[in-house]
């Protein structure tokens, strides 16, 4: 009888450890900062939306010069991007110094999390803070 008891209450308390929310998908983010450095006007932004074509997920955006697209792997509050790919054209240095960052970034990365408007993905190499809308993006003069 303790363990048919035990369990509901088991349940009820693992589960917001496990169920931090469903990833915002299909939903346009942009860069704030890399690791406390400002990126805003860098155009770096990201999208995850459901593969129409295999089952799992798609990561795309702007690397803030180029384009790119990885698989997405979502496990709770787990991430990981794996076979990310690009265009290959160059800029100005600040911008391939912030899409160089952002990439490596998103190659690093192992957690998730949503507050409020932000999303926050964190790895090894970098804490990557977005919030929600499509990237800004410097004009050259």
């Amino acid at each position: 009888m303790k363990g048919i008891i035990a369990l509901p209450l088991l349940v009820a308390f693992a589960w917001p450890a496990s169920a931090q929310g469903s990833f915002p998908l299909d939903k346009p983010y942009s860069a704030i900062s890399i690791s406390g450095f400002d990126v805003q006007k860098m155009g770096l932004s990201l999208t995850i939306s459901r593969d129409a074509k295999a089952d799992g997920m798609r990561g795309s955006g702007n690397a803030g010069c180029n384009r790119w697209t990885a698989n997405i792997i979502l496990r709770d509050d787990q991430i990981d991007f794996t076979n990310i790919v690009t265009t290959r054209m160059a800029c100005a240095k600040p911008k391939m110094t912030a899409e160089e960052a952002f990439l490596t970034s998103l190659r690093s990365a192992k957690r998730w999390r949503v507050e409020g408007e932000r999303l926050i993905i964190e790895g090894d190499a970098a804490r990557l803070l977005m919030k929600a809308g499509s990237a800004e993006t410097k004009r050259p003069r």
